[in-house]
This record gives C-alpha cells, structure tokens and sequence, in this order.
C-alpha cells in the first residue's frame, strides 16, 4: 500500500446530517477528514448549520462552511458546495451519506471530480429531514448524471453488489471498508450529548453474576431485528439448562426509536421483562461492551458491520446474521458465529453455546481484536483514500 502524501489533495467533503452529535455518517467522516489533514491535504467541509458534524469537523483542523440542508434549501446548499469548491479550487468533492450524494453530483463544478461515498443498500424510501423521498437507488443515480464519470466507494463488498445491481459499473467502484482506531476506542469513555441514557453496567443490579448479551441498535427499526432478539432470547431464558452453575444471562440493548415502546410490550408478553432491557442510548458504549460475554447482531438487513468492528475491538465474540456486509468482517467459528438469516433457533444455540463455555468465548474475541487490528484500522483506511484520490487526479 502507496504511503503517498496527500499535499495536492484539495478536497471539500460534504455531509448533510443536521443533529447535535455527529451521527452514522460523521463517525466515518471524522476520521477521514483528520486522517487527510494529518497526511497533507488541504480540506474543507460543507455541514449542516449548528451539527455536530460541523463542529467536530472544526476541531479536527478543517475548513468549515456550515449551510441548511433540509429539503428547503436545496439550492443555497448547493451554492455553497459550488463556492466553496471555488475558492479552494477544489480537484475532488466528496459526498458521505446519500443525500449529500446528491448534492454534490448536482453542485459540484466540472474541473472537480466527484466522489460518492455509499454506506447503505437501498430497499426503503430516503429519509430527508423528515420527509420520504421516494425514488429508487438506480432513479437516484439517473437524475443526477453528471458528463464527467464518478467514483463510487463503497464500505463493503455488499454495497458494492447494490451498485452494481442498480447500474454503476463494477469499474467505478472501489471498496475501502470502515476502518477503526481500536486501542483509542476501548479506552475512550464514549459521552453522546442528551443521550439520556440510565446507567452505567456497574449500576445496574440484576446484571451481578449473569452472563451479559449487549446489542446495539441505535435506531430501533425493523432493520435491526431487535424482536428476532426477543424471541431468540426467551428461547435461550426458557431452555437454559439446570445442570450448569452458570446463571440465566442478561440482554441489552442500546438504541431508541419509534417502536421502542412496542417492543417492551412484546418483552412482558414472552416473559421475558426481568431478563431484557432496551435501555436507549449508552452515553459510554465502551463500558457496556467490554462489560458484555457476547454481542448479538440480529440484523435483517446490514450494510455495513459497525457494531461487529466495534465488539471485536473490545475482545467479544460476535453472533449473527449472516447478511449483508457482516460476513465480510465476522469470521464464522474464528472471531464469532454466523448462522443463516432468520434462523432464531440456531441463533439462540449459538448465544447459549458461547455463554456456556467462556473459553471459547474469551478465544473467539481474542481473535476478532487481533482482526480488528490487522486488517480494519483507521490507518490503513486513511491510506487507501489517500491512494485512491491521488490516483483520481493523476
């Protein structure tokens, strides 16, 4: 891998998500607008007025323009990505989630080469600042056309796929997966402003001397398969064995959303209450996963594995789903166990086999670090965009 500087490298990245923290997208754009100051490149970014995002963007030395970017000021957002590109003479401009996508296609100028950074396969309408913009992935990529060709990075082989199945030419895609500063992560005490969160892993008494499952899901949505992991985890509580001193484990879950209340009727109705908790967001995630035995990923649908690169940095084994993006970081029966999607029987076998032998456990997780490490770090991702651009403009 090239270690080329980044010094002819001006860039302007844009990102629309407009909450007080840096959401999905940003933790990936954070880090890539860092790691391309620290290697030479002149950036500048174009966020949501008032974001975390634009914030954070600040403090890691860029050039920030911050700008509305709902679906009122389409064409002021689009100005700006145009005049900051201007004034910095920009050689490439970068979206990072799909809306900024097509901003971007849209605004920036001709002498510029557009990059398309996609992290989700779509199979369900754009969420826009609270409206449902209805069009299709491949609709998406017909609209926004632009004369001079894009380049598309994908975050995962399973991305990619979606891609290609919607139009883009395999040739114009690079996958670059995320990558992760694991030593940083695990020793950070993670603090997400206005999280809300009840408590600490330390703090919670029914979790003393049970195994704990953690989850995360962030957004309660369908996607994330948090009742496929009520069901899993009432088949694990009701079949435990009474032959073993290991006692009934625990289940948390950090995330909130709109069918948060339904599922904790669902939770009193398999009777599972005392055993199960959604808990919202955990302000210090790092605490909750190393506190952990196993985390369980019940995804229907993933496009790229966060959570798993996440868990296996901290040192814990991994169950889940095989879809999407997963199998390309979670090695079945080396760093966690993949069983086939939907299967909640041999979900639940494979939580209940790994809390009963903490051996196995304990290797599993010492694999997925060691994983983790060698091939996801932030460095090494930081360098295959600093090739990948250098590349672009010759």
């Amino acid at each position: 891998m090239s270690d080329r500087s980044a010094q002819n490298l001006r860039i302007v990245i844009v990102n629309s998500f407009s909450g007080p923290n840096v959401g999905r997208y940003g933790t990936r754009a954070i880090p890539l607008i860092k790691g391309l100051i620290d290697a030479g490149a002149k950036v500048g970014v174009v966020a949501a007025a008032g974001s975390g995002v634009a914030h954070a963007a600040i403090d890691a030395g860029a050039e920030v323009d911050a700008v509305e970017m709902d679906r009122f000021h389409l064409n002021r957002a689009q100005r700006q990505i145009r005049n900051t590109a201007w004034r910095m003479n920009a050689n490439l401009v970068v979206g990072t989630n799909l809306f900024a996508n097509v901003l971007v296609r849209r605004a920036a100028p001709e002498t510029a080469r557009v990059i398309n950074i996609v992290s989700r396969i779509m199979d369900h309408p754009l969420e826009v600042s609270g409206a449902r913009v209805r069009f299709s992935l491949k609709e998406f990529i017909g609209k926004t056309r632009r004369k001079r060709s894009d380049v598309y990075i994908a975050l995962s082989e399973a991305i990619a796929g979606s891609l290609v199945e919607n139009g883009v030419p395999r040739e114009d895609i690079v996958v670059i997966p995320n990558g992760i500063d694991a030593d940083a992560f695990v020793d950070a005490a993670i603090n997400l402003t206005g999280s809300g969160a009840p408590k600490m892993p330390e703090d919670d008494p029914k979790l003393e001397g049970r195994p704990l499952v953690f989850a995360v899901a962030r957004n309660l949505v369908e996607s994330k398969g948090v009742d496929f992991l009520e069901d899993i985890a009432a088949k694990v509580i009701s079949e435990w064995p009474t032959d073993t001193t290991i006692e009934t484990p625990n289940f948390r879950v950090a995330g909130t959303g709109e069918d948060k209340e339904a599922l904790i009727a669902q939770q009193y109705e398999k009777g599972i209450a005392d055993r199960f908790d959604i808990m919202g967001f955990a302000p210090q995630i790092s605490r909750w996963y190393r506190s952990s035995d196993v985390v369980a990923m019940p995804s229907r649908s993933e496009a790229v594995a966060v959570v798993a690169l996440e868990a296996m940095a901290h040192g814990k084994p991994v169950v889940a789903f095989a879809v999407g993006g997963i199998p390309e970081v979670v090695v079945d029966g080396v760093t966690g166990v993949l069983v086939a999607p939907g299967d909640t029987d041999a979900f639940a076998a494979a939580l209940t086999g790994l809390l009963l032998d903490p051996e196995r456990a304990q290797a599993l997780g010492a694999a997925g670090a060691k994983r983790a490490r060698e091939h996801f770090s932030e460095r090494q991702m930081i360098a295959r965009y600093v090739e990948l651009f250098n590349n672009l403009i010759g």
